[in-house]
């Protein structure tokens, strides 16, 4: 009976002792993985205890490594399969942070070495393993494996958000190819903050410093059938000033070929396309200081330059009258540019215009330009104002001129070869009377209106039993047109449709004879 009551209590003061807390241990070196539970240790949970429910800590470890070999016979590298947490002796440093290691490949995050300020997720791979891929994926099962990729990186540093793409291709690569909706962005860059102070912001930038033999900063590629085609598209509002596409360009000093903004379009290839295509279009309101274009140097065209000038686009339509003497107004000058460090203006000589000059017979041709004066930033630090002269206006303005100077010789040959006429005329010294009749009784009087557009009227009489005709020239000499007068006295319509534009000489002939020769104008 004595033995039996000293077991029980030895049974029940074991009990006792083991429900008693465990003091903590003095700060003295244990082996790794050593239990420093400050309570009793639970043989099984059955619901979760945490901190939140005030129940105190659950376990603890001493400084080290705690792991777990799942597979294998040692924690190696390259046929083991284990887990670790803590520090970690990699052989030549140690590394802080948790460790998947599969054989020849591992993934482990935390910190490089204790110094270390920059944690990292890294995944490592040894022999075949090198090319293994790093995935990002969401799944929407707990008990499934089944996931969907959202982003992948590779060991050659490649970084794809998506389906991965070709890694020869590209670096970082967006692919939204499964994304089923009618509106897709590939890349949003989102700049929200406001400040009331001056500072810059970048969306996008692409630095290539690395020595190579061709450089691209961005590459834009659409191939396929679709409606409308944009590489990059710029919306920029209310800003004080405002630059769409900015670019600036340095050439080598040794030569070769630069282009700040370039531009191109095509057809398909063996077509001719049909449809309206430009390499740079620009467009602006038509209001004062607003251009499509500007281009501070020289502009060179191969091709045809020309501008809207359709009968349908126009109203008022005048023509160009008495410009000669307007013109005679203007001063042609050649000139050299002042040095201008707000324009790069040539250093040859130049033959044209002065602005203020055209602008005192001409004003509808001057305009003035007010361009921004930028810094290096671009940063408008005010505006550089001078005048500018519309070479194409003068165009209409010369031809107009040209016109009437030809007019004014035209007539002064028609008068020259009147002379002529009178100094070849036959030795019978024809004179008409007060009526205008000839010797003979010949009569053609002066075409009615003269100059005219549409019709004329000659009025002329014959003697009787005679056959005559009135016959039209050029004033080179060329036959222009006939016509028989069938009647002794009557009037001979012309037409200008029959004759044309120009100055003509008309003549009365009878029996092969010139009676008499005067000259009209047709406009």
């Amino acid at each position: 009976m004595k033995k039996i009551t000293f077991i029980l209590i030895s049974f029940f003061t074991a009990i006792s002792f083991a429900q008693t807390p465990i003091p903590a241990p003095s700060p003295t070196p244990i082996l790794l993985g050593f239990n420093q539970s400050f309570g009793s240790v639970s043989s099984s949970i059955n619901f979760p205890i945490g901190q939140q429910f005030g129940t105190g800590e659950i376990f603890r470890f001493r400084p080290g490594l705690v792991t777990q070999l799942d597979s294998g016979s040692s924690f190696g590298f390259t046929n083991s399969r284990w887990f670790s947490i803590g520090r970690l002796n990699t052989g030549s440093q140690n590394v802080y942070g948790l460790r998947f290691q599969l054989p020849n490949r591992a993934l482990t995050m935390g910190y490089q070495d204790i110094n270390d300020t920059n944690p990292r997720l890294q995944w490592v791979g040894a022999g075949s393993s090198v090319g293994t891929d790093f995935e990002f994926r969401v799944a929407n099962s707990f008990t499934s494996t089944n996931s969907t990729l959202v982003a992948t990186m590779t060991n050659e540093g490649n970084t794809f958000f998506g389906s991965p793409l070709a890694t020869s291709e590209t670096k970082v690569g967006v692919d939204y190819s499964d994304v089923a909706t009618n509106s897709r962005t590939g890349v949003t860059v989102e700049n929200g903050k406001s400040e009331s102070n001056y500072y810059t912001i970048t969306g996008f930038k692409s630095i290539n410093n690395v020595s190579c033999t061709i450089k691209t900063g961005m590459s834009i590629r659409s191939d396929g059938g679709s409606y409308g085609n944009t590489g990059v598209s710029v919306s920029l509002l209310d800003g004080y000033y405002n630059t769409g596409v900015s670019s600036s360009v340095r050439s080598q000093a040794s030569g070769g070929s630069s282009n700040g903004v370039r531009g191109s379009v095509t057809g398909p290839s063996g077509v001719t396309p049909t449809g309206f295509g430009a390499g740079i279009y620009g467009s602006s309101a038509a209001t004062t200081n607003r251009y499509a274009g500007y281009f501070a140097g020289n502009v060179v065209v191969t091709g045809s330059f020309s501008s809207g000038s359709d009968r349908k686009l126009k109203n008022d339509i005048k023509v160009e009258e008495n410009m000669l003497e307007k013109l005679t107004q203007l001063d042609a000058v050649n000139y050299t540019f002042k040095p201008n460090d707000q324009l790069n203006l040539p250093s040859n000589l130049q033959h044209g215009f002065i602005a203020q000059n055209v602008e005192e017979v001409f004003p509808e041709l001057v305009s003035t330009i007010k361009k921004p004066i930028l810094d290096e930033n671009n940063k408008e630090l005010g505006i550089y104002e001078y005048k500018s002269v519309n070479y194409i206006g003068m165009i209409s303005i010369l031809t107009s001129s040209l016109k009437e100077m030809n007019e004014e010789m035209t007539l002064l040959k028609s008068e020259l070869a009147d002379l002529r006429y009178e100094a070849q005329s036959n030795e019978k010294s024809k004179v008409e009377d007060d009526e205008g009749t000839i010797d003979g009784g010949f009569l053609m009087e002066q075409n009615k209106p003269n100059p005219f557009t549409d019709q004329s009227v000659i009025n002329y009489r014959l003697p009787s039993d005679t056959k005559a005709s009135i016959a039209v020239v050029d004033l080179s000499g060329k036959f222009v047109k006939e016509y028989e007068l069938a009647n002794e006295k009557g009037q001979l319509i012309i037409n200008s449709s029959d004759i044309g534009k120009g100055i003509f000489i008309y003549t009365l002939i009878s029996g092969n004879e010139v009676i008499i020769s005067k000259k009209m104008i047709i406009r």
